[in-house]
């Protein structure tokens, strides 16, 4: 009788300790296997197993019909997840936050994508859409003007006139307002930029466009592109050319990161594929009882960039493959009774370094 009472405790306590588990599905908006989203996801997924969460994944494979059409066919066959977590495509905002308003399910926005007409209509968190608890972004524009800022300087720094091109990803908020943020830079100091072209996030895509121009302006020498995946094809695009040419993009992926350790690439700002993690902490926070999200409705992170010149205090980011050395605990407002999240990149030295010591 002892013994079965032993076990009756048990399997009750660990039949209570499953059903605590939060649910939380992430909306991966590109294809299984792309580097910068593969790497928030990852990241994600150790957060996940340290706040003893539940984490599905589906992908919208750079495209908002087919992410709305994976949304709706996991939210009508599948278990109704506690929160998602997701990136609005422009021109599928709406789409995709009233379907998880009908089916009741609190949801967090990364990044802000959305701008114009769309953004009237969507609103502001915890407005039209009630379920939106909040959105966790950084400032692109404030980025694109760091990385102007670094690939400018360093053209003085080995003193070239700097002759400059941008590369940007579609059409939409998040690229364009990169790209302002470096023609905002460019009008401070008098320079001109030559052209601005898309190339859809597309790293061959860059390469073509790069190709053309060259022949179109032959003196350029700095190419701004608006994320590391472009920047990598305007490299390839180059790399077998004698003058110089100052190139960099935006996610802190591990090629660009190596190329600038190697002087062939000059810059990349990133840091936000923590944000999945970021946003998962704030939802399990949420879940518990915290009113951080019923008092707020955004968090604004952050950016740094990574240039030749401080490329010794970031390099170790090159190797790192397993990233369950990050504290996600350490970041909970219920876990440790701080006041507000500090979120910052600098965060990654910090554990890293700990973990190494």
């Amino acid at each position: 009788m002892k013994y079965l009472l032993v076990i009756l405790v048990f399997v009750f306590s660990a039949a209570a300790k499953g059903a605590a588990a939060i649910s939380i599905l992430f909306v991966n908006p590109s294809v299984e296997g792309e580097p910068f989203w593969t790497k928030v996801q990852k990241i994600m997924a150790v957060a996940a197993a340290q706040h003893n969460v539940k984490l599905d994944v589906i992908y919208g494979e750079g495209n908002r019909y087919i992410q709305l059409a994976e949304l709706k066919k996991y939210l009508k066959y599948r278990a109704t997840p506690d929160y998602v977590v997701l990136l609005n495509y422009p021109a599928g905002a709406e789409q995709s936050m009233s379907l998880l308003e009908e089916f009741g399910v609190k949801f967090i926005t990364l990044e802000q994508t959305i701008a114009a007409a769309e953004k009237a209509a969507i609103g502001e968190p915890q407005q039209i859409y009630k379920n939106w608890l909040g959105e966790i972004y950084h400032d692109n524009f404030k980025a694109g003007k760091l990385l102007a800022k670094a690939l400018i300087s360093k053209a003085h720094q080995q003193a070239l006139t700097p002759h400059v091109v941008a590369i940007n990803g579609h059409y939409g908020s998040e690229s364009d307002s990169r790209s302002a943020g470096l023609m905002d830079y460019l009008t401070q100091y008098n320079l001109k930029l030559n052209q601005i072209v898309y190339a859809n996030w597309s790293k061959m895509e860059a390469m073509t466009k790069t190709e053309k121009l060259i022949q179109r302006y032959p003196n350029i020498n700095v190419i701004w592109t608006a994320s590391d995946l472009m920047a990598l094809g305007a490299f390839t695009a180059i790399k077998e050319r004698k003058q110089p040419f100052l190139i960099g993009g935006f996610d802190w992926l591990r090629d660009n990161i190596l190329l600038i350790k190697q002087k062939k690439l000059t810059a990349s700002v990133g840091g936000h594929y923590l944000m999945g993690g970021w946003a998962l902490t704030t939802l399990v926070d949420h879940h518990n009882g915290h009113l951080f999200w019923q008092n707020n409705t955004k968090i604004e992170i952050d950016l740094a960039v990574i240039t030749q010149d401080n490329i010794n205090q970031y390099d170790y980011l090159i190797d790192i493959t397993d990233w369950s050395f990050l504290d996600f605990k350490q970041l909970s407002l219920l876990e440790t009774n701080q006041s507000s999240y500090r979120f910052d990149v600098a965060q990654l030295r910090k554990d890293t370094l700990q973990n190494t010591n």
